[in-house]
């Protein structure tokens, strides 16, 4: 079974590396009018009410706050349930980063691509057909496998959204982890 400390703890050395739980401005998701403002990756535009939550208490008292935020809505009974840690962080950091349907629809692409049983159908959910395979998979070969779906999925961003271009090399660099 998958750690959860050591999938936290991957990815807020992306989100939050020095674990300051602190106040800061953030880019606004589609759709949300901003100015939006972030605490240790979670963004006021997308999780307001949690948000909030967490900006009322005291900065010294939010990480546990922010633990249970991502564990609420990030972690689940699926990555729980994977053999490998290494592949199950860059999954759930991938979540937290893109969303949750975004990491899984790259798993099962990342799986298909080399998995010798019947594909999986690429639909973003998790099941016990996508957990199964996924376990049956040499964990180094997935890993490096989900990699290149994760950056594919970037540069199709960019293609749609020449804006976002800017952030094209931090995302990059985040999924080559």
């Amino acid at each position: 079974m998958a750690n959860w400390n050591i999938s936290y703890d991957w990815m807020m050395d992306n989100e939050d590396p020095k674990r300051a739980c602190a106040h800061g401005s953030d880019a606004s998701p589609d759709g949300v009018a901003g100015p939006c403002y972030a605490i240790s990756g979670i963004n006021s535009g997308a999780w307001p009410v949690e948000f909030g939550a967490i900006a009322a208490a005291e900065q010294a008292s939010r990480e546990p706050l922010v633990q249970r935020f991502y564990q609420d809505h990030f972690w689940n009974y699926w990555l729980a349930h994977m053999n490998s840690d290494e592949l199950c962080k860059r999954v759930f950091d991938f979540a937290v980063n893109g969303g949750s349907i975004t990491a899984v629809h790259c798993l099962q692409l990342a799986v298909n691509s080399f998995y010798q049983g019947n594909p999986l159908i690429v639909d973003g959910e998790w099941g016990p057909k996508t957990l199964t395979a996924t376990n049956a998979c040499n964990p180094q070969t997935l890993v490096a496998a989900f990699r290149q779906q994760r950056i594919t999925y970037y540069k199709a961003i960019v293609a749609a959204n020449p804006a976002k271009e800017k952030y094209l090399t931090g995302w990059i660099a985040r999924a080559q982890k």
